[in-house]
């Protein structure tokens, strides 16, 4: 795979993105209409910028040999880890799902040292939990199998 190909798809989706922005524009106020179109008509310069410069290049390089293979073995578990977590804090709620969640993600990214594990899962988790549901007032999930909350 050419280098240059990843600048071009990125430059196809932020297109995408900006045409997505573009079409929402008729239901902002007309008066306020004005710093979002030049937010608008500036990206999608830069935007077009990078893919006429993405195509120019993908025609002078040659092809590169990539390691896709590696990084989706590595990827696509670490996003089924995700759903589980998804799933499994509407189950068991949001402290236990995310202590569980963290141990799986710090071990999966191969962390040695099990009472770190287990302190920084705990104590940021119950971190996040009070600064969500007391300063940002915030509901967090408390699970409909069982119930862990304060």
């Amino acid at each position: 795979m050419k280098k240059s190909f990843a600048d071009m798809i990125i430059g196809i989706v932020l297109m995408a993105f900006l045409t997505s922005l573009a079409v929402q524009v008729p239901a902002i106020p007309e008066v306020s209409r004005g710093y979002p179109l030049t937010l608008l008509v500036i990206s999608y310069l830069m935007t077009a910028f990078l893919l006429i410069k993405s195509i120019v290049k993908l025609k002078k390089e040659e092809k590169q040999e990539t390691k896709v293979l590696e990084q989706v073995k590595i990827i696509v578990p670490y996003c089924l880890m995700i759903g589980v977590y998804l799933f499994l804090m509407g189950k068991i709620g949001y402290i236990a799902s995310t202590v569980v969640f963290m141990v799986a993600s710090l071990l999966y990214l191969k962390l040695k040292n099990k009472i770190v594990l287990a302190t920084l899962s705990v104590v940021l988790t119950l971190i996040l939990y009070f600064v969500f549901t007391n300063f940002l007032t915030v509901i967090l999930p408390r699970g409909s199998w069982f119930n862990i909350g304060f």
